[in-house]
């Protein structure tokens, strides 16, 4: 695993230096200070972002401008610091300690912008109405619409289907489950997206990858509730709320809701292959943390998962506690993987989580970690990872491309 990292590392550093672009930010706060909602003695302006040294964490903070009520920040990005997409961002009012995780930020969707070369300047209201995104979504997609479940919230479906699937009445193909699958074929809701479609859809046309079917799961306003294993209390701070309170622990409902009522209806409207070996399930962060979990759990279904990003951190570290005393010869397949630049921690607890699989025996060619240098807790940075994680469940039996530049 180390030697896989070293390896990625080698190759990020060896790549060719990127053109610049240079965000010059002017944003006017005067409605924010007229209303009370912004203290210039007392709070600052931060933007959050999808690309390093953005983070959604923490805050690049702005400056106060020559203008009253004006505030301004320069950042300089590698054109392909977000992979060809735009830039996710929004800005908030940081008022430090005791300020809850919901406050402060601008509403409605992320704001983006597409880093092109050069300076590009972005001058507007605080809280103004994110501009449209751009839509991109290749291949064939098929919108089922409202799925309903008696175990969870209804939520929409999407599935996209392999280039030839009209062609050929008798071939059959695995499935892919995705988790918050309204960030996975277009950018509309997050303001970036992991590119599954464009992936998959280039890699079978080239002949590197097995033909598959993709079904893009969203997510509802209960994500945490349905992609946790267990129930932990959350502090009022963290909520930005009078009082804290439990969260989380439904992923069992929500792994009935996939096994046992919408893949009988993929299975039943597609020409699908519906054994565990050709059924697989992924998501990233609190997404992650749940296709562990079913591909643990709900091992009559789902026979690989890609464990993007996992919140390893939830309760505990319960995960960990979770993991089988050893693993069976039919283990699932299991690709674990985190950014360099999502937090020491992060990577220190995705590393003791692998480390934890291969001493209870996982079978080392159905476990692959990965570690991505450059890699940050947003889309860009997953689509990036994501032609490497095809490969793993249906390219060739081999080590991973290099990603990244």
């Amino acid at each position: 695993m180390k030697r896989l990292a070293a390896a990625l590392l080698s190759a990020a550093l060896a790549a060719p230096a990127a053109a610049d672009t240079t965000l010059l930010f002017e944003i006017d706060l005067r409605a924010e200070i007229a209303a009370g909602r912004f203290d210039p003695a007392r709070d600052r302006l931060g933007l959050r972002g999808a690309a390093t040294p953005l983070a959604w964490d923490r805050p690049l903070l702005a400056s106060p401008a020559e203008a009253p009520g004006r505030y301004t920040l320069r950042l300089t990005l590698p054109d392909d610091a977000t992979g060809g997409q735009p830039l996710a961002y929004k800005f908030r009012i940081e008022r430090g300690a005791g300020q809850g995780s919901d406050e402060g930020w601008e509403p409605g969707r992320n704001h983006a912008v597409l880093l092109s070369g050069g300076e590009v300047r972005v001058q507007r209201v605080f809280g103004a109405a994110a501009g449209e995104v751009p839509v991109s979504r290749t291949g064939r997609i098929e919108r089922l619409g409202l799925v309903p479940s008696a175990h969870v919230q209804a939520r929409e479906v999407q599935v996209w289907l392999p280039p030839g699937y009209e062609r050929d009445a008798e071939a059959r193909y695995p499935v892919l489950y995705l988790h918050d699958g309204q960030n996975v074929f277009d950018a509309q809701a997050a303001g970036a997206e992991w590119q599954v479609d464009e992936a998959a859809q280039r890699g079978i046309t080239a002949g590197r990858l097995r033909p598959f079917i993709v079904v893009a799961v969203s997510s509802t306003v209960t994500r945490t509730l349905d992609y946790t294993p267990s129930a932990m209390w959350v502090p009022a701070e963290r909520l930005g709320r009078p009082e804290g309170e439990r969260q989380g622990g439904g992923v069992a409902a929500y792994g009935r809701f996939l096994a046992e009522e919408l893949k009988p209806l993929i299975d039943a409207r597609f020409r699908t292959r519906p054994g565990v070996a050709d059924t697989a399930v992924g998501g990233s962060s609190f997404g992650g943390l749940a296709s562990l979990w079913l591909a643990l759990h709900r091992a009559d279904t789902f026979g690989a998962a890609w464990v993007v990003s996992p919140s390893v951190w939830w309760d505990d570290q319960i995960v960990l506690r979770d993991l089988p005393a050893a693993a069976r010869a039919d283990a699932p397949r299991l690709w674990v993987d985190m950014g360099a630049q999502e937090g020491e921690q992060a990577v220190t607890l995705a590393r003791a989580l692998t480390q934890q699989l291969a001493r209870r025996g996982w079978p080392g060619e159905r476990l692959r970690f990965v570690e991505d240098p450059r890699g940050s807790h947003d889309e860009a940075s997953w689509a990036r990872r994501v032609p490497a994680m095809l490969d793993f469940l249906y390219g060739a039996a081999s080590a991973p491309r290099p990603f990244g530049p």
